[in-house]
């Protein structure tokens, strides 16, 4: 015998989180749009609640600041480019062309999703004052030390410092691409390029 209460408990419970995740991404969307429209410094909650259409009591259960709107932001960005990124069948011969990969995916990524890109470079200074170490971005760049601690265990990466990697490659990288949106029709290939000679001679002293 079917027990339709317990099945309609499971599609409200479905209900529920559909709603709940379609909210979500309704404020995350309109906080880009605020962000890049009007500038980090410059809009306000309410900014973002009215792009929404949802009340704004539905809006402080999900966020408690435009500041957290924009952590969240940055948080599935570095999730959504790290799942790009990442790839378990690369076996790559050495260390540049491991860094070539990568950094031609999340170039191609950056051309995908340039606005992203246009809130960080116009609202650098406001978005330093709390740190773009967000906790997916934090968990992005471990993953990446990661394989390069066992490129280095298996022999085709130079023993390089990982954690000094870690801490600069993303934002050489971020400042590259940066330059790269404000190309017409960027070639990809040649910003990669200029991004992985400038961290290898930089890791590893121009040899």
């Amino acid at each position: 015998m079917i027990d339709f209460d317990k099945e309609e408990k499971i599609e409200f419970s479905n209900k529920r989180e559909a709603t709940k995740l379609n909210n979500r991404t309704l404020i995350i969307d309109a906080g880009i749009n605020v962000f890049v429209e009007k500038g980090v410094a410059e809009a306000t909650v309410r900014d973002i609640i009215r792009s929404t259409g949802l009340a704004s009591g539905t809006f402080y259960n999900y966020f408690k600041s435009k500041e957290e709107v924009l952590v969240a932001i940055f948080d599935d960005y570095a999730l959504e480019i790290g799942t790009k990124i990442r790839n378990h069948k690369d076996e790559p011969k050495n260390f540049e062309e491991f860094l070539s990969v990568k950094i031609t995916r999340f170039f191609n990524y950056v051309l995908e999703r340039p606005e992203i890109h246009l809130i960080m470079a116009n609202n650098h200074n406001t978005i330093s004052n709390f740190s773009l170490n967000t906790p997916q971005i934090i968990l992005e760049i471990d993953y990446l030390k990661n394989e390069i601690k066992e490129g280095i265990k298996k022999g085709i990466f130079p023993d390089i410092d990982f954690d000094l990697f870690g801490l600069v490659a993303r934002p050489i990288a971020d400042s590259i691409a940066q330059d790269m949106l404000l190309e017409k029709n960027p070639n990809v290939k040649k910003f990669a390029d200029k991004c992985v000679n400038f961290l290898i001679n930089g890791l590893m002293g121009g040899k």
